[in-house]
C-alpha cells in the first residue's frame, strides 16, 4: 500500500511532538495557571484540573505554545484526557494503576457552577478558539485540527497499544481503542475499521 509524503509527514510531526515536546509544554502551561485552580476538587484524589476558561483566547495561558505547535499540543491533550476518561468510565477497575501510571489531568467546567463538571475532551476545540473579546480572537488565531486529527489516532493508538501491553496488560487494547474512536469528534480511517 502507497502512503502519500503528506499524510506520512502530519504523522510523523506529530508522534515527534508528542514524544518529545508534549510534556514540556504541558508542564509551561500548567505552571502558567493560577495556584487556585490546579488540585481543583479534593474529589479528583490530587489530580490537576484544567478549566475550560484556561483553554479560551480571553487568558494568557496558551500563549506559552508555540503558535506552530498549538495545533499539535490541542491534539495531545485531546487524546490525553480522552484516554483518562475512557479507562475511568469502562476499565474502572484498571484505573488506579492507569492513574498512577499516567498521572493525566482532568479536564473541568469554570466557576462557580460547573467547577465539580468534567466536560468531554472534544470540548478543548471549542474553548481554544473562544473569546468573548474579538480583539482576543484577532491577537490568537484560530487552532484547526481537522486535517491532522487522523493522522494523529494512528500514533496515539500506537502509544496505548504499547502502554496497555507493557505496563497494563489487564486492559484490552483493541477494547480500549474502539471505546476511544466511538468518542471522536470526527469520523475518521478509524470509525469503521476494525482494529489490531
Amino acid at each position: 500500500m502507497l502512503v502519500s509524503w503528506g499524510a506520512l509527514g502530519k504523522a510523523m510531526i506529530f508522534r515527534e511532538y508528542y514524544r518529545h515536546r508534549f510534556n514540556a509544554d504541558l508542564a509551561r502551561f500548567i505552571v502558567s495557571i493560577p495556584a487556585k485552580s490546579h488540585n481543583h476538587d479534593a474529589d479528583m484524589g490530587g489530580a490537576f484540573t484544567i478549566q475550560y476558561g484556561n483553554l479560551t483566547k480571553d487568558r494568557p495561558h496558551l500563549d506559552v505554545i508555540d503558535q506552530d505547535s498549538r495545533s499539535n499540543f490541542a491534539l495531545a491533550l485531546f487524546f490525553t484526557l480522552l484516554a483518562d476518561e475512557v479507562c475511568y468510565t469502562y476499565f474502572r477497575s484498571q484505573y488506579g494503576p492507569f492513574q498512577t501510571l499516567t498521572q493525566y489531568p482532568k479536564f473541568i467546567g469554570n466557576c462557580p457552577s460547573s467547577c465539580r463538571t468534567h466536560f468531554h475532551p472534544s470540548h478543548i476545540f471549542g474553548a481554544i478558539n473562544y473569546s468573548r473579546d474579538p480583539q482576543n480572537s484577532e491577537q490568537r488565531p484560530n487552532v484547526h485540527v481537522e486535517d491532522t486529527f487522523d493522522d494523529a489516532t494512528d500514533v496515539i493508538r500506537d502509544e496505548l497499544f504499547d502502554l496497555f501491553t507493557n505496563h497494563l496488560p489487564a486492559i484490552d487494547s483493541s477494547d480500549f481503542w474502539i471505546r476511544c474512536t466511538n468518542e471522536f469528534p470526527y469520523k475518521t480511517k478509524h470509525s469503521k475499521q476494525v482494529t489490531k
